[in-house]
């Protein structure tokens, strides 16, 4: 039997039986521009072979959410470099006013934060004065993207995350003297945060979908940024009555978690994250995929486990040697998603190297995949 894209990804999802691993490009998707020309080859392959990821949401500011607004503004200036403007943005607080400032480029390049909102502890009592109302939920996006996407792949609906919504305000140095000096404060903060994201998610389900719900910011609770304990505290107490409330309303958990996360497996798996990515192997991680596997089965989904230094910079033979160990070791999970560890397009100035790289991994990936069938009978 032969699954469409949408099937093969909701199958992986629901721990059901699939026909091959799924194959995913990061951030490709139906309607996407090219950040550089360069790009429109690697797109119009992944729209083609990949199994497609789509994403879409609805509002949901964790400072002070409805009344955004009317607490928050951002202006823009100019820097000495015309290449580059900066951001500044400024919460009124009861307690006293918080500014910070990104500088963004404005030909596509990463930018990045010189000041951070979030400086001290008396800021994170401001925080906690802030206002909030919550903000009416729209899945008028979630219908639109599902409709364009299609049999072609999935959409996922995003949430923000209280631990990485705080590391976002202060930056980790920051939130590690925090987890020492401060740890009940920034647990108050963190408690808040969550319990208004569970309160958006239960509106959304409320709306009758049940989507996949995505969402990035356990890595920055692991070592070497925190200790296991602060995952305990801030991770896992935190996002597991949020995996519940999704599972017992029939949607889905996929999440994002740099770092290295082999200790932390079964504490996901009991958090009730049914895809984790991107399983980084060493030396950014420490996932050995095969013994992984050997050990969790098809408990969790597995996506990843191919680096993006590797397409940035490896042959075309290194890279169909990776491609070939993931598959030899994911596969059996009935559960793997074939996918680089970082978004494809988040180079503004991509070389020939890379994009040929990216065409191969389409190219052989797709190829290989449906080598690797996962000889399982399928029902319904």
């Amino acid at each position: 039997m032969e699954l469409t894209n949408r099937q093969r990804l909701t199958r992986i999802f629901q721990r059901k039986p699939i026909d091959r691993p799924a194959l995913k490009l990061w951030g490709a998707a139906p309607g996407m521009k090219a950040l550089h020309p360069d790009y429109q080859p690697v797109i119009d392959r992944a729209l083609q072979f990949t199994d497609l990821f789509g994403g879409a949401g609805s509002p949901c500011h964790l400072l002070c959410g409805a009344l955004h607004r009317e607490y928050v503004s951002v202006q823009t200036r100019p820097t000495a470099d015309p290449l580059w403007v900066e951001r500044v943005t400024t919460v009124r607080t009861p307690l006293g006013d918080m500014t910070g400032v990104y500088r963004d480029s404005v030909i596509g390049d990463p930018g990045f934060t010189t000041e951070y909102l979030v400086k001290d502890a008396s800021d994170l009592q401001k925080l906690l004065s802030l206002p909030y109302e919550p903000e009416p939920v729209s899945v008028a996006g979630y219908h639109q993207a599902v409709a364009d996407m299609g049999e072609r792949g999935i959409v996922t609906f995003g949430l923000p995350h209280a631990g990485y919504g705080i590391q976002d305000l202060c930056g980790s140095e920051t939130l590690a003297y925090f987890s020492v000096d401060d740890r009940e404060l920034l647990d108050e903060v963190i408690a808040l945060f969550a319990r208004r994201i569970q309160a958006h998610a239960r509106a959304v389900l409320a709306t009758g979908i049940r989507p996949v719900f995505s969402w990035v910011g356990p890595e920055v609770f692991v070592p070497p940024l925190l200790s296991p304990r602060d995952f305990e505290d801030f991770i896992f107490r935190y996002d597991k009555p949020l995996c519940d409330l999704i599972h017992n309303g029939g949607g889905y958990v996929w999440v994002h978690s740099h770092n290295k996360v082999s200790r932390f497996l079964d504490r996901f798996i009991e958090m009730g994250v049914d895809v984790l990515n991107p399983l980084e192997p060493p030396k950014n991680g420490d996932i050995d995929l095969a013994a992984e596997v050997r050990r969790y089965g098809d408990r969790i989904g597995w996506e990843g486990n191919i680096e993006i230094q590797e397409l940035l910079l490896g042959s075309p033979e290194r890279i169909e040697q990776l491609i070939d160990q993931c598959l030899e070791a994911g596969t059996p999970s009935g559960r793997m998603i074939l996918c680089p560890s970082a978004g494809f397009m988040e180079y503004a100035h991509p070389t020939a190297q890379y994009i040929e790289n990216l065409i191969h991994y389409v190219e052989y990936g797709y190829k290989r995949v449906n080598a690797f069938r996962c000889g399982r009978e399928l029902e319904g």
